[in-house]
């Protein structure tokens, strides 16, 4: 028996053909809405940067958190690689292809961050939210106890999200904030959009989901780090308007 496993070398036709693909990323887009109308209604400053107004500490705060995690996520999607050879080396192919794409778009965000007014240096010294370590944690703890399916699950959720909401979002910032002031965030829309970052990822989750107990795990991912990513939109609503609002009532 020969005991070297975990190879990718089995190649077995995808569990989804590519109508039960199609038809599952419907179900699972029209899961994401439901999320996305929950979202908004549950969670405070769910729409800020649609609105006319913009709290500019809030923005200043949300693109560094932003960047932080960007830097600490790739370097878990990038360990994922690995799991994912081990089952299916197309899905690696495309989740490769995927991560070169993403990799350096820190710097983006950073282009933006630094005409908001906040150096390089200032970023560095800004430690990440408990939210954001405890959602790179979360990666950490499913590629090695779940697999990989839950990391690309999230990418999935946010290129969704991302292609879907974004659009709106920079018509409304370029007014609020100036289309000179947030050239980074508009080159990343452009690419999540343009280069179908979403069906990038769905093909290779396509090749990943093996049983319809992975598509049941596939919501609760889902699910779950909206809860995260809720944490991280209530901490930084607490950090920047609550307190400013009970400083405001102490003087």
């Amino acid at each position: 028996m020969n005991r070297c496993q975990n190879t990718g070398l089995i190649r077995k036709r995808p569990f989804l053909n590519p109508i039960a693909s199609a038809n599952l990323r419907q179900e699972i887009d029209n899961l994401i809405d439901l999320q996305i109308d929950k979202w908004e209604q549950t969670v405070p400053f769910a729409t800020h940067f649609e609105g006319e107004l913009i709290n500019q500490r809030y923005y200043q705060r949300h693109l560094i958190e932003t960047v932080w995690r960007i830097r600490l996520l790739r370097v878990v999607e990038s360990k994922a690689i690995a799991e994912i050879a081990k089952e299916s080396p197309e899905a690696a192919q495309i989740w490769a292809n995927y991560e070169m794409e993403e990799m350096l778009h820190d710097e983006l965000f950073i282009q933006d961050l630094e005409k908001a007014g906040i150096s390089r240096e200032e970023l560095l010294n800004t430690e990440p939210y408990l939210s954001t370590k405890l959602l790179v944690g979360f990666f950490s703890y499913l590629l090695d106890h779940e697999g990989s399916l839950g990391v690309l699950a999230y990418s999935y959720l946010v290129e969704y999200v991302n292609v879907k909401k974004e659009p709106k979002k920079i018509d409304a910032m370029k007014k609020t904030i100036g289309v000179d002031k947030i050239g980074g965030q508009i080159a990343h829309s452009y690419t999540d959009t343009n280069d179908d970052h979403p069906g990038e990822v769905w093909n290779a989750i396509r090749y990943i989901i093996k049983d319809d107990e992975d598509i049941a795990s596939l919501k609760r991912y889902l699910q779950e780090q909206q809860e995260i990513l809720a944490m991280y939109f209530r901490e930084i609503y607490a950090d920047i308007v609550e307190s400013a609002q009970k400083e405001s009532v102490a003087a």
